[in-house]
């Protein structure tokens, strides 16, 4: 009985640790998606917060600091993404 049991310990660890890699994948896609879709560009001569390089908040106008805005942002996308599994 003490060998099965090993063995099914066994398989629980392996199964454990896929599901905390696979966890950790995902986390670290939708870190870096949010990185892509969400950061500062150019445009017309004035910085803006962008989704996807398109122009959103105009940068002049925020009272934070943009790095701080910025972590802000992807982090409320991903709350977004993960809710609605977009």
């Amino acid at each position: 009985m003490e060998i099965l049991e090993s063995i099914r310990q066994f398989f629980k660890k392996l199964r454990d640790k896929s599901r905390a890699a696979r966890h950790q994948k995902q986390a670290e896609y939708l870190d870096n998606l949010s990185r892509e879709d969400i950061n500062v560009t150019e445009f017309n001569g004035r910085l803006y917060i962008a989704y996807k390089g398109k122009p959103i908040v105009r940068v002049d106008d925020l009272k934070v600091k943009v790095p701080e805005l910025l972590a802000q942002s992807r982090e409320d996308y991903l709350a977004w993404k993960e809710k609605f599994n977009a």
